[in-house]
């Protein structure tokens, strides 16, 4: 897993055709300034501007208000009036955990599922496929935020890059983009659908095999968490061929992000290949030169990209396939010439 930013600029966007408008500019300006503070009543004002139609807490928090009321279940539906929305739409994902944590037994799908869940379920899943998913010019800003984002956030293996062509030959589609993946599970946590802090774009595979783990509950991290030297790549040999070298990711603590997401054995049994081929060169130094492997492999950054052929700097694992493990197998290298 890699880093992705969650600052507030990251947390809303307005349609492309009024971006370079200089009052938009300055109402942006504002409401980050508003989320920066935590001052989330003041939205609520600037919620009555013309030009908040055109900006997406604005967009979601109205048309979530519009269908609460529609909910049969009073519990649910009076929990989802005291909520503060804003907080919901644009907070951290640190605040989301919170929320979480004060509205887990109404507004969660647990078992036993109270009455009424299902029918709360469907209306924030219809909001999520009306506002965002299945709204093209939405969706498009929203996956302009990652424009810095090239690789999957979750197993930095597989592009993500949205594509729009300008024309079609036949029955193939103008557009694809990544999927929108819902770190806390929209089944589980209907309220999060369209919480920015809660959404990240993401492969089809990781998106399905993560499918709907509750991962509040099972201690998982967002790559919206993820700090420096909370995932590491570790080369060990198997147990059973000694020539042969197992690639596992160490998590700090009880993280459950890998075993959840398979990434231990994706990565043995499709990049093992290219790992070992790194360690069959090295074994041609004999142990006299281990000093000359310890220089060789004391890089700078543009020797480093030169010899490996992706990014140095862990702001920049995003660009490109395979950077994490690729910088855990230098740092082993360096180890392995000490």
């Amino acid at each position: 897993m890699i880093k992705v930013d969650n600052s507030p600029e990251k947390r809303i966007f307005v349609l492309k055709k009024y971006k370079d408008n200089p009052t938009f500019i300055e109402l942006k300006k504002e409401i980050i300034e508003h989320i920066k503070n935590k001052e989330y009543n003041k939205l609520e004002a600037l919620n009555t501007l013309s030009y908040s139609k055109h900006i997406s807490i604005f967009i979601f928090y109205n048309a979530i208000q519009s269908k609460i009321n529609a909910i049969s279940n009073n519990t649910i539906k009076n929990q989802l009036l005291q909520m503060n929305w804003f907080k919901v739409l644009v907070g951290s994902i640190e605040e989301i955990r919170e929320i979480i944590k004060e509205n887990y037994y109404i507004l969660a799908n647990v078992k036993p599922q109270i009455k009424g869940f299902t029918q709360y379920q469907n209306i924030f899943e219809d909001l999520y496929k009306n506002q965002l998913s299945g709204k093209e010019e939405l969706k498009r800003e929203f996956f302009n935020i990652f424009e810095d984002i090239n690789v999957c956030p979750y197993c930095n293996r597989n592009f993500i890059n949205p594509i729009y062509k300008e024309n079609n030959i036949g029955n193939d589609n103008k557009k694809q983009s990544p999927d929108i993946e819902h770190f806390f599970p929209k089944s589980l946590y209907p309220f999060l659908a369209l919480s920015i802090s809660n959404l990240l774009p993401s492969c089809a595979f990781c998106n399905k095999i993560k499918s709907d783990v509750d991962t509040f509950i099972h201690n998982c991290i967002s790559p919206y968490e993820i700090q420096k030297n909370d995932t590491k790549f570790k080369f060990e040999f198997d147990s059973i061929d000694t020539k042969t070298r197992k690639i596992t990711l160490k998590q700090e603590g009880n993280i459950k992000n890998s075993e959840i997401l398979h990434l231990d054995s994706l990565y043995t049994e499709i990049h093992s290949n290219y790992v070992n081929d790194m360690f069959s060169k090295l074994k041609k130094y004999p142990d006299v030169n281990k000093k000359f492997l310890k220089d060789k492999f004391n890089l700078s950054e543009d020797d480093y990209k030169k010899e490996f052929c992706n990014y140095f700097k862990e702001d920049d694992f995003n660009k490109h396939p395979l950077s994490k493990m690729t910088k855990d197998l230098y740092e082993h290298i360096k180890e392995y010439g000490n």
